[in-house]
């Protein structure tokens, strides 16, 4: 998991420069002004991890990381990947 412009740190710590992935898997982007969920579809890298691996069942998923504040909302403009798609043989 990459970053351009920011850097990546734990939940927690309170910076306009600095937060914490979220994979979003099998889902659409969530409201921008709220806590993003944290479910089996919202993944969340609280301790400012950069790779992660994670298991799927066999079909196809989409995947987007969106990037969120020490209280897990999204930054003010948002930052987050284009969707993918993947296929799990």
């Amino acid at each position: 998991m990459g970053l351009r412009n920011m850097g990546v740190c734990p939940k927690g710590i309170e910076s306009t420069k600095c937060g914490h992935h979220h994979l979003l898997v099998d889902v659409d982007l969530p409201p921008m002004d709220k806590e993003i969920p944290s479910d089996k579809n919202h993944l969340h890298f609280g301790a400012g991890e950069t790779d992660a691996r994670i298991e799927l069942p066999p079909g196809k998923h989409t995947l987007q990381l969106l990037l969120g504040d020490a209280k897990h909302v999204p930054f003010d403009p948002p930052l987050y990947s284009k969707k993918i798609t993947i296929t799990v043989k």
